[in-house]
């Protein structure tokens, strides 16, 4: 009789995620969480989420998380309601 012998390696990651601060963010008032958040800008909201600034664009138009519009018509995004990046993970 045979036996076989069996590896098993695992391998942990972790994730850092540096944002500039030379974009664009504010500390501004956001009526959805009733509290004075971070409003980034929708590259760095992508970035924070792990996702791409197109999928923020559809969350937004969704609901799914809390917005403004600027007077020169940017988005910005209310850090409080980005869902952390390793909860999108599969």
């Amino acid at each position: 009789m045979r036996t076989r012998k069996r590896t098993e390696i695992t391998i942990e990651t972790d994730r850092i995620v540096v944002l500039s601060r030379r974009k664009v963010s504010v500390v501004s008032w956001c009526g959805e969480c009733s509290q004075r958040t971070t409003m980034v800008t929708v590259d760095d909201a992508a970035t924070i989420a792990g996702v791409t600034s197109r999928t923020i664009y559809r969350w937004a138009d969704a609901e799914k998380l809390h917005f403004t519009e600027t007077s020169e018509g940017r988005l910005l995004i209310c850090s409080e309601s980005l869902p952390p990046s390793e909860m999108l993970a599969p």
